[in-house]
Protein backbone atom coordinates (compact mmCIF):
# COMPACT_ATOMS: atom_id res chain seq x y z
CA UNK A 1 0.00 0.00 0.00
CA UNK A 2 1.63 3.29 -0.82
CA UNK A 3 2.01 5.62 1.42
CA UNK A 4 1.38 9.01 -0.27
CA UNK A 5 -0.16 10.03 -4.20
CA UNK A 6 1.71 12.34 -6.81
CA UNK A 7 -1.14 13.55 -8.92
CA UNK A 8 0.34 14.43 -12.72
CA UNK A 9 -2.00 17.13 -14.16
CA UNK A 10 -1.47 16.71 -17.83
CA UNK A 11 -0.49 13.38 -19.54
CA UNK A 12 1.29 14.81 -22.46
CA UNK A 13 5.04 14.60 -23.85
CA UNK A 14 6.06 16.09 -20.83
CA UNK A 15 3.65 14.71 -17.90
CA UNK A 16 4.30 11.01 -19.22
CA UNK A 17 7.74 11.55 -19.18
CA UNK A 18 7.87 12.61 -15.59
CA UNK A 19 5.70 9.74 -14.84
CA UNK A 20 7.94 7.49 -16.76
CA UNK A 21 11.01 8.74 -14.61
CA UNK A 22 8.60 9.14 -10.96
CA UNK A 23 7.62 5.19 -11.75
CA UNK A 24 11.16 4.15 -12.28
CA UNK A 25 12.13 4.39 -9.06
CA UNK A 26 12.05 0.85 -7.24
CA UNK A 27 12.01 2.28 -3.88
CA UNK A 28 9.02 4.17 -4.50
CA UNK A 29 6.19 4.17 -1.59
CA UNK A 30 3.74 6.55 -3.68
CA UNK A 31 1.93 6.09 -6.77
CA UNK A 32 0.98 8.04 -9.52
CA UNK A 33 -2.25 9.25 -10.42
CA UNK A 34 -2.72 11.24 -13.44
CA UNK A 35 -5.58 12.75 -15.35
CA UNK A 36 -5.93 14.52 -18.75
CA UNK A 37 -9.27 16.09 -20.76
CA UNK A 38 -8.36 14.06 -22.93
CA UNK A 39 -9.24 9.96 -22.48
CA UNK A 40 -6.90 9.12 -24.97
CA UNK A 41 -4.06 10.51 -23.89
CA UNK A 42 -4.51 9.34 -20.24
CA UNK A 43 -5.57 6.14 -21.61
CA UNK A 44 -1.63 5.83 -23.42
CA UNK A 45 0.12 7.11 -20.51
CA UNK A 46 -1.56 4.39 -18.48
CA UNK A 47 -0.75 1.98 -21.40
CA UNK A 48 3.22 3.12 -20.99
CA UNK A 49 3.37 2.70 -17.96
CA UNK A 50 3.62 6.44 -17.32
CA UNK A 51 1.16 6.46 -13.96
CA UNK A 52 -0.36 3.51 -12.19
CA UNK A 53 -3.60 4.69 -12.78
CA UNK A 54 -5.77 7.28 -14.11
CA UNK A 55 -8.85 9.35 -13.19
CA UNK A 56 -11.33 11.05 -14.81
CA UNK A 57 -12.22 13.84 -12.39
CA UNK A 58 -9.32 16.45 -11.28
CA UNK A 59 -10.65 16.46 -7.60
CA UNK A 60 -10.28 12.67 -7.51
CA UNK A 61 -6.24 12.92 -8.70
CA UNK A 62 -5.54 15.86 -5.95
CA UNK A 63 -7.71 15.20 -3.03
CA UNK A 64 -5.20 13.83 -0.41
CA UNK A 65 -2.14 13.99 -3.07
CA UNK A 66 1.03 14.93 -1.32
CA UNK A 67 2.07 16.54 -4.34
CA UNK A 68 0.59 17.94 -7.53
CA UNK A 69 2.05 18.46 -11.04
CA UNK A 70 0.71 20.54 -13.20
CA UNK A 71 1.92 19.04 -16.80
CA UNK A 72 -0.03 21.92 -19.03
CA UNK A 73 -0.06 24.83 -20.96
CA UNK A 74 0.46 27.45 -18.79
CA UNK A 75 -2.98 29.25 -19.22
CA UNK A 76 -4.55 25.80 -18.76
CA UNK A 77 -2.68 25.77 -15.73
CA UNK A 78 -4.16 29.21 -14.68
CA UNK A 79 -7.68 27.93 -14.72
CA UNK A 80 -6.52 24.22 -12.79
CA UNK A 81 -5.25 26.18 -10.30
CA UNK A 82 -8.86 27.94 -9.66
CA UNK A 83 -10.49 24.91 -10.39
CA UNK A 84 -8.41 22.93 -8.01
CA UNK A 85 -8.05 24.63 -4.96
CA UNK A 86 -10.87 23.45 -2.70
CA UNK A 87 -9.01 20.25 -3.03
CA UNK A 88 -5.63 20.29 -2.44
CA UNK A 89 -4.94 19.23 0.90
CA UNK A 90 -2.80 21.23 4.22
CA UNK A 91 1.14 20.99 3.39
CA UNK A 92 1.00 19.71 0.10
CA UNK A 93 3.36 20.69 -2.67
CA UNK A 94 2.22 22.25 -6.05
CA UNK A 95 4.56 22.85 -8.83
CA UNK A 96 4.44 22.46 -12.41
CA UNK A 97 6.24 22.66 -15.48
CA UNK A 98 4.88 25.68 -17.41
CA UNK A 99 7.12 27.48 -19.62
CA UNK A 100 6.53 30.93 -18.48
CA UNK A 101 6.60 31.42 -14.25
CA UNK A 102 5.66 35.16 -13.55
CA UNK A 103 1.79 34.55 -13.69
CA UNK A 104 1.74 30.95 -12.41
CA UNK A 105 3.54 31.77 -9.20
CA UNK A 106 1.64 34.56 -8.26
CA UNK A 107 -1.76 32.69 -8.29
CA UNK A 108 -0.93 30.09 -7.12
CA UNK A 109 0.54 32.07 -4.29
CA UNK A 110 -2.53 33.65 -3.80
CA UNK A 111 -4.68 31.04 -4.08
CA UNK A 112 -2.48 28.48 -2.03
CA UNK A 113 0.02 30.45 -0.07
CA UNK A 114 0.38 29.29 3.55
CA UNK A 115 -1.54 25.98 2.98
CA UNK A 116 0.64 24.50 0.41
CA UNK A 117 4.23 25.28 -0.91
CA UNK A 118 4.08 26.42 -4.11
CA UNK A 119 7.80 25.39 -5.88
CA UNK A 120 7.66 26.71 -9.48
CA UNK A 121 9.29 24.10 -12.35
CA UNK A 122 10.31 24.54 -15.82
CA UNK A 123 12.26 21.38 -17.21
CA UNK A 124 14.25 22.74 -20.23
CA UNK A 125 13.60 19.83 -22.06
CA UNK A 126 10.98 18.75 -24.91
CA UNK A 127 10.37 17.86 -28.68
CA UNK A 128 8.82 18.88 -31.32
CA UNK A 129 6.35 15.56 -31.27
CA UNK A 130 3.86 15.83 -28.54
CA UNK A 131 1.96 13.53 -26.67
CA UNK A 132 2.50 10.90 -24.26
CA UNK A 133 3.27 7.97 -27.08
CA UNK A 134 6.50 10.13 -27.59
CA UNK A 135 6.96 10.59 -23.97
CA UNK A 136 10.51 8.94 -22.14
CA UNK A 137 11.86 8.71 -18.97
CA UNK A 138 15.21 9.95 -20.47
CA UNK A 139 13.52 13.20 -21.64
CA UNK A 140 14.81 15.40 -19.32
CA UNK A 141 18.77 14.06 -19.09
CA UNK A 142 20.86 16.81 -18.42
CA UNK A 143 18.65 18.99 -19.22
CA UNK A 144 18.39 22.26 -16.71
CA UNK A 145 14.91 22.62 -14.77
CA UNK A 146 14.25 26.41 -13.73
CA UNK A 147 12.79 26.26 -9.74
CA UNK A 148 10.86 29.56 -8.42
CA UNK A 149 9.77 28.19 -5.11
CA UNK A 150 7.42 30.65 -3.26
CA UNK A 151 8.30 32.59 -0.21
CA UNK A 152 6.28 30.44 1.89
CA UNK A 153 7.46 26.97 0.68
CA UNK A 154 9.49 25.25 3.33
CA UNK A 155 12.70 23.94 3.11
CA UNK A 156 11.44 20.05 2.96
CA UNK A 157 9.36 20.61 0.26
CA UNK A 158 11.33 22.51 -1.69
CA UNK A 159 14.14 19.56 -1.31
CA UNK A 160 10.99 16.88 -3.04
CA UNK A 161 10.76 18.72 -5.65
CA UNK A 162 14.76 18.70 -6.17
CA UNK A 163 14.83 14.77 -5.29
CA UNK A 164 12.01 14.84 -8.32
CA UNK A 165 14.40 16.92 -10.49
CA UNK A 166 17.95 15.08 -10.32
CA UNK A 167 15.86 11.38 -10.06
CA UNK A 168 14.96 12.52 -13.64
CA UNK A 169 18.47 13.17 -14.57
CA UNK A 170 17.90 16.63 -14.56
CA UNK A 171 20.26 20.26 -13.20
CA UNK A 172 17.75 21.83 -10.96
CA UNK A 173 18.42 25.90 -11.27
CA UNK A 174 17.29 28.26 -8.95
CA UNK A 175 15.88 31.61 -10.93
CA UNK A 176 13.66 34.06 -9.96
CA UNK A 177 9.54 33.87 -11.68
CA UNK A 178 10.30 37.31 -13.38
CA UNK A 179 13.78 36.83 -14.57
CA UNK A 180 13.07 33.49 -15.84
CA UNK A 181 10.48 34.75 -18.10
CA UNK A 182 13.28 37.49 -19.68
CA UNK A 183 15.75 34.92 -20.32
CA UNK A 184 13.53 32.16 -21.39
CA UNK A 185 11.88 34.69 -23.71
CA UNK A 186 15.76 34.89 -25.44
CA UNK A 187 16.75 31.17 -25.03
CA UNK A 188 13.32 29.15 -26.05
CA UNK A 189 10.52 31.28 -27.05
CA UNK A 190 12.26 33.56 -29.23
CA UNK A 191 13.83 30.44 -31.82
CA UNK A 192 10.02 29.31 -31.70
CA UNK A 193 8.78 32.40 -32.94
CA UNK A 194 12.28 32.57 -35.73
CA UNK A 195 11.53 29.41 -36.75
CA UNK A 196 8.07 30.00 -37.76
CA UNK A 197 8.69 32.88 -39.46
CA UNK A 198 11.38 31.06 -41.29
CA UNK A 199 9.24 28.51 -42.49
CA UNK A 200 6.31 30.77 -43.00
CA UNK A 201 8.45 33.09 -44.95
CA UNK A 202 9.85 30.07 -47.05
CA UNK A 203 6.58 28.34 -47.47
CA UNK A 204 4.23 31.32 -48.59
CA UNK A 205 7.03 32.54 -51.30
CA UNK A 206 6.97 31.86 -55.04
CA UNK A 207 9.70 29.36 -55.47
CA UNK A 208 8.66 26.87 -52.11
CA UNK A 209 8.59 23.82 -54.70
CA UNK A 210 11.75 24.46 -56.24
CA UNK A 211 13.12 25.39 -52.53
CA UNK A 212 11.47 22.43 -50.85
CA UNK A 213 13.68 19.82 -53.05
CA UNK A 214 16.81 21.50 -51.93
CA UNK A 215 15.55 21.97 -48.52
CA UNK A 216 18.54 20.15 -45.98
CA UNK A 217 19.71 19.69 -42.55
CA UNK A 218 19.93 23.56 -41.89
CA UNK A 219 16.72 24.49 -43.03
CA UNK A 220 15.14 21.54 -40.95
CA UNK A 221 16.89 22.23 -37.64
CA UNK A 222 15.71 25.68 -38.08
CA UNK A 223 12.12 25.37 -38.79
CA UNK A 224 11.65 22.16 -36.29
CA UNK A 225 10.59 23.70 -33.34
CA UNK A 226 7.42 24.91 -35.75
CA UNK A 227 6.17 21.40 -35.68
CA UNK A 228 5.16 21.94 -32.21
CA UNK A 229 1.83 21.83 -30.51
CA UNK A 230 0.04 25.21 -31.42
CA UNK A 231 -1.79 25.31 -28.52
CA UNK A 232 1.58 25.23 -26.66
CA UNK A 233 3.35 27.72 -28.22
CA UNK A 234 0.28 30.07 -28.70
CA UNK A 235 0.19 29.77 -24.65
CA UNK A 236 3.94 30.47 -24.22
CA UNK A 237 3.68 33.62 -26.88
CA UNK A 238 0.12 34.54 -25.12
CA UNK A 239 1.95 34.59 -21.27
CA UNK A 240 5.34 36.42 -22.34
CA UNK A 241 4.56 38.80 -24.78
CA UNK A 242 6.51 41.59 -23.42
CA UNK A 243 9.35 40.04 -23.19
CA UNK A 244 9.10 38.18 -26.55
CA UNK A 245 8.57 41.34 -28.17
CA UNK A 246 11.11 43.02 -26.81
CA UNK A 247 13.52 39.90 -27.87
CA UNK A 248 12.61 40.11 -31.53
CA UNK A 249 13.15 44.15 -32.09
CA UNK A 250 16.78 43.03 -30.21
CA UNK A 251 17.32 40.66 -33.14
CA UNK A 252 15.72 42.67 -35.73
CA UNK A 253 18.33 45.27 -34.76
CA UNK A 254 21.14 42.64 -35.26
CA UNK A 255 19.31 41.42 -38.60
CA UNK A 256 19.57 45.42 -39.68
CA UNK A 257 23.46 45.44 -39.03
CA UNK A 258 24.04 42.10 -41.02
CA UNK A 259 22.29 43.86 -44.19
CA UNK A 260 24.19 46.69 -43.70
CA UNK A 261 27.42 44.71 -42.87
CA UNK A 262 27.18 42.90 -46.06
CA UNK A 263 25.65 46.38 -48.19
CA UNK A 264 28.90 47.62 -47.02
CA UNK A 265 32.08 48.32 -50.04
CA UNK A 266 35.75 48.72 -49.19
CA UNK A 267 35.02 53.01 -49.24
CA UNK A 268 32.68 52.23 -46.45
CA UNK A 269 34.55 49.84 -44.78
CA UNK A 270 37.70 52.22 -44.62
CA UNK A 271 35.05 55.36 -43.39
CA UNK A 272 33.76 53.20 -40.64
CA UNK A 273 37.16 52.24 -39.10
CA UNK A 274 38.40 56.13 -40.13
CA UNK A 275 35.46 57.05 -37.39
CA UNK A 276 36.54 54.59 -34.82
CA UNK A 277 40.37 56.21 -35.21
CA UNK A 278 38.78 59.86 -34.77
CA UNK A 279 37.36 58.64 -31.42
CA UNK A 280 40.77 57.40 -30.10
CA UNK A 281 41.66 53.71 -30.13
CA UNK A 282 42.46 53.62 -26.10
CA UNK A 283 44.34 50.18 -27.20
CA UNK A 284 41.63 48.84 -27.96
CA UNK A 285 41.68 48.11 -31.91
CA UNK A 286 45.03 46.18 -31.15
CA UNK A 287 44.88 43.20 -33.60
CA UNK A 288 44.34 42.38 -37.24
CA UNK A 289 42.12 45.18 -38.58
CA UNK A 290 39.83 44.01 -41.61
CA UNK A 291 41.08 45.75 -45.05
CA UNK A 292 37.86 44.78 -46.55
CA UNK A 293 34.18 43.62 -45.52
CA UNK A 294 34.97 40.00 -46.60
CA UNK A 295 37.78 39.89 -43.63
CA UNK A 296 34.77 41.50 -41.84
CA UNK A 297 32.45 39.14 -42.00
CA UNK A 298 35.44 36.37 -41.40
CA UNK A 299 35.96 37.99 -38.24
CA UNK A 300 32.17 37.74 -37.24
CA UNK A 301 32.06 34.14 -38.27
CA UNK A 302 35.47 33.50 -36.55
CA UNK A 303 34.75 35.20 -33.21
CA UNK A 304 30.91 33.74 -33.11
CA UNK A 305 31.99 30.21 -33.70
CA UNK A 306 34.89 30.94 -30.74
CA UNK A 307 32.13 32.04 -28.95
CA UNK A 308 29.51 29.27 -29.65
CA UNK A 309 32.47 26.69 -28.86
CA UNK A 310 32.98 28.24 -25.45
CA UNK A 311 29.26 28.35 -25.00
CA UNK A 312 28.75 24.85 -25.91
CA UNK A 313 31.78 23.55 -23.51
CA UNK A 314 29.25 24.82 -20.27
CA UNK A 315 27.81 22.63 -17.93
CA UNK A 316 24.89 23.02 -17.14
CA UNK A 317 24.78 25.21 -13.96
CA UNK A 318 28.19 25.54 -13.38
CA UNK A 319 30.90 27.98 -14.49
CA UNK A 320 32.10 27.72 -18.06
CA UNK A 321 35.44 25.40 -18.12
CA UNK A 322 37.52 27.87 -20.09
CA UNK A 323 36.76 31.57 -20.68
CA UNK A 324 37.52 32.96 -24.29
CA UNK A 325 40.60 34.96 -22.92
CA UNK A 326 41.97 31.03 -22.44
CA UNK A 327 41.44 30.46 -25.96
CA UNK A 328 44.42 29.99 -28.68
CA UNK A 329 44.07 33.45 -31.20
CA UNK A 330 41.38 35.09 -28.42
CA UNK A 331 43.89 38.02 -27.61
CA UNK A 332 44.49 40.92 -29.24
CA UNK A 333 41.12 40.75 -31.41
CA UNK A 334 39.50 43.14 -29.02
CA UNK A 335 38.28 45.10 -32.50
CA UNK A 336 37.32 41.84 -33.85
CA UNK A 337 35.20 41.13 -30.91
CA UNK A 338 33.27 44.99 -31.13
CA UNK A 339 32.63 43.77 -34.60
CA UNK A 340 30.58 40.47 -33.16
CA UNK A 341 27.48 42.18 -32.77
CA UNK A 342 27.09 44.74 -34.91
CA UNK A 343 29.07 46.28 -37.39
CA UNK A 344 28.09 50.13 -38.07
CA UNK A 345 29.63 53.11 -35.85
CA UNK A 346 26.89 53.79 -33.81
CA UNK A 347 26.85 49.71 -32.71
CA UNK A 348 30.91 50.22 -32.24
CA UNK A 349 30.48 53.34 -30.34
CA UNK A 350 27.62 52.00 -27.96
CA UNK A 351 29.97 49.30 -27.04
CA UNK A 352 32.90 50.97 -26.69
CA UNK A 353 30.97 53.24 -24.27
CA UNK A 354 30.37 50.62 -22.24
CA UNK A 355 32.73 47.19 -21.83
CA UNK A 356 30.48 45.68 -20.01
CA UNK A 357 26.59 46.04 -21.69
CA UNK A 358 26.58 43.03 -23.39
CA UNK A 359 23.23 42.61 -22.70
CA UNK A 360 23.03 39.52 -24.73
Amino acid sequence: MPDSSIAVIGTGLIGASLGLSLMGRKDRRYEVVGVDNSRQNARTARELGAVDRTVRYLNEAVEGASMIVLATPPRAAAELLEAMATYVAEGAIVTDTCSTKAAFMARAEELFGGKASIIGGHPMAGSERSGPAAASADLFQGAAWAVTPSATANERSVEVVLGMIRAAGAVPVYVDPAEHDELVAAVSHLPLMLSVALFRMMRDSACWEDAEQLAGPAFRDMTRLAKGDPRMSADIVATNRPAIVSWLRRFQDELDSLVRALELDDAGLRELLARVEEEGDDGRTAGKVPENPDEMLESLFRRTRLDRLVSEDRAVGREPKASAADLPGSSGEMFMQMLTGAYLYDRIKQLRGGGASRER
